[in-house]
C-alpha cells in the first residue's frame, strides 16, 4: 500500500515540476506516465483523469496557503495588521506561483466532484470575514468587505502576472496599494 501512495506522490511531484517549468497546458497523462515509467492503465489507477491529478495539486496548494494564513492569524491579533499580512501572503503566493495560482482561481472546479477544493477556498474567506467582524470599524458588512478584498487582491495579482504593473498607474508597489486599499475598508 505504501508503494501505491509513493507512486501517487511521485505523480504529483513530477506534475508540479512540469507546471512550474512549462505551465499547466504541458500536462499530458501519457507523457507523465512515460516520464515516471508507469503504464497508461497504472496512471489511471492513481487518478481517474487529468482533472483529478490537477485537483490533487490544487488541494495541496490550498492546504499550503491555508497553513500560512492560519499561522499569520495565530501570530497577529490586530485585525488590520492581520488582513494586511493575509493580502500580502495571497499576493506573494500568486506572484511566486503564477501557474498554480491560476489553476486554483481561474479554473472553475466542479463543486460536486471536488468539494474539498471549495471548502479550502472558503476557509480563508471565512477567516477574513471573522477578522473583519472582530475589527468592527469597517465601512461595509464583513461579508461585503471580504468579497471586495478578494476582488481587489485577485485583480492585483492578475495585473501583475500579466505584467501590468506600470509605475505611472501606481501599480508597481503592492505593499502601498494593499495599505491604501485597507484605508478604504476601515473607518
Amino acid at each position: 500500500m505504501k508503494n501505491n501512495n509513493d507512486t501517487k506522490q511521485k505523480l504529483i511531484q513530477v506534475t508540479r515540476e512540469i507546471i512550474d517549468q512549462q505551465g499547466v497546458d504541458a500536462i499530458n497523462m501519457r507523457d507523465l506516465g512515460t516520464k515516471i515509467n508507469l503504464s497508461r492503465s497504472a496512471m489511471y489507477r492513481h487518478f481517474k483523469n487529468k482533472n483529478d491529478l490537477l485537483a490533487a495539486i490544487v488541494a495541496e496548494n490550498f492546504e499550503m496557503l491555508n497553513r500560512q494564513i492560519n499561522g499569520l492569524s495565530e501570530m497577529i491579533s490586530e485585525p488590520r495588521q492581520l488582513l494586511n499580512a493575509i493580502l500580502m501572503a495571497y499576493y506573494d503566493f500568486g506572484i511566486n506561483n503564477p501557474e498554480h495560482y491560476q489553476l486554483m482561481f481561474r479554473k472553475q472546479w466542479d463543486k460536486e466532484l471536488y468539494p474539498e477544493l471549495v471548502q479550502s477556498a472558503f476557509f480563508i474567506f471565512v477567516l477574513v470575514e471573522k477578522c473583519l467582524e472582530k475589527a468592527g470599524n469597517i465601512r461595509k458588512s464583513p461579508n461585503q468587505s471580504t468579497a471586495i478584498m478578494y476582488a481587489f487582491i485577485h485583480g492585483l495579482v492578475e495585473l501583475n502576472i500579466s505584467e501590468h504593473s506600470e509605475s505611472e498607474k501606481g501599480l508597481d508597489s503592492p505593499t502601498h496599494l494593499i495599505g491604501a486599499f485597507l484605508d478604504l475598508i476601515f473607518v
